[in-house]
C-alpha cells in the first residue's frame, strides 16, 4: 500500500497560516514545511495524526521559546465527539492537576463547540495543533517561569477570536519553586504578569 503524504500545497497553506498567527515567534518555514510534507496522513475516521516532535528554538532577553507542531487535525472529523466516562474522569483529574498533554488538549478542543464549528466549516481538509513553550528567566528575582500554550491553526478562519480565546483558556503558567528540590508550581496568569 502506498503511503499517503500531505500534499505540498495544503502544507504551504498551513504554514502560511502559522506565519500569520499572533503571539508566537516567526516560524522557520522550511523546518515546518518539511515536517508536514513528509507526514503520512491516510484517509481515516481518526481526528488527528501525530507529527514528529521537532522544535524551533528562539532566544530573546533571557527568554527561550520553543515552537513545535504536534498534530494534523482532520476538519471533517471534528464534530460528533463523545467523551467516554473514563476519559471524562481522566480529564477532570488532568485538569485539576493542570497536566498539559496533546491528548488532553485535543479532547478539550473537540469539546469546544465554537471551534469545532469553525473546523467543520473550513474549506481546507486539515488544521494544525502545535505548542509554544517559553522559559522566562527575565525577571527581577531571577525566578524561572514556564508558559505552555497550544497553537491552533484553522485555515481561512475569518474571526480568530474564538481560537485565541481557546488557546488562552488552555495556556498553563508555572513558576519554579523550592530551594533544594526545585520543581514547577502552577500559578495564575496574573502572578506571572505582575513580575
Amino acid at each position: 500500500m502506498d503511503k499517503k503524504l500531505l500534499d505540498k500545497k495544503i502544507a504551504e497553506k498551513l504554514i502560511d497560516e502559522l506565519e500569520g498567527h499572533s503571539g508566537i515567534i516567526k516560524p522557520e518555514r522550511e523546518l515546518f514545511l518539511n515536517i508536514l510534507v513528509s507526514a503520512e496522513i491516510p484517509d481515516s475516521s481518526k481526528f488527528y495524526e501525530n507529527l514528529p516532535e521537532k522544535k524551533q528554538l528562539s532566544e530573546e532577553f533571557n527568554r527561550y521559546h520553543y515552537l513545535s507542531l504536534r498534530r494534523v487535525l482532520r476538519n471533517r472529523n471534528a464534530r460528533n465527539y463523545r467523551l467516554s466516562e473514563w476519559k471524562k474522569a481522566y480529564e477532570a483529574i488532568a485538569s485539576a492537576m493542570r497536566i498539559y498533554s496533546s491528548d488532553s488538549i485535543s479532547r478539550n478542543l473537540r469539546a469546544n463547540k465554537d471551534v469545532v464549528e469553525m473546523m467543520a466549516e473550513c474549506r481546507e481538509p486539515y488544521s494544525l495543533l502545535g505548542k509554544f513553550k517559553t522559559y522566562d528567566f527575565n525577571n527581577p528575582d531571577k525566578a524561572l517561569f514556564v508558559i505552555s500554550r497550544p497553537v491552533l491553526i484553522i485555515p481561512g478562519a475569518k474571526d480568530k477570536g474564538p481560537i485565541y480565546e481557546w488557546e488562552n483558556d488552555n495556556t498553563t503558567h508555572e513558576e519554579e519553586v523550592g530551594i533544594i528540590f526545585r520543581h514547577l508550581k502552577r500559578i495564575n496568569p496574573q502572578e506571572y504578569f505582575c513580575h
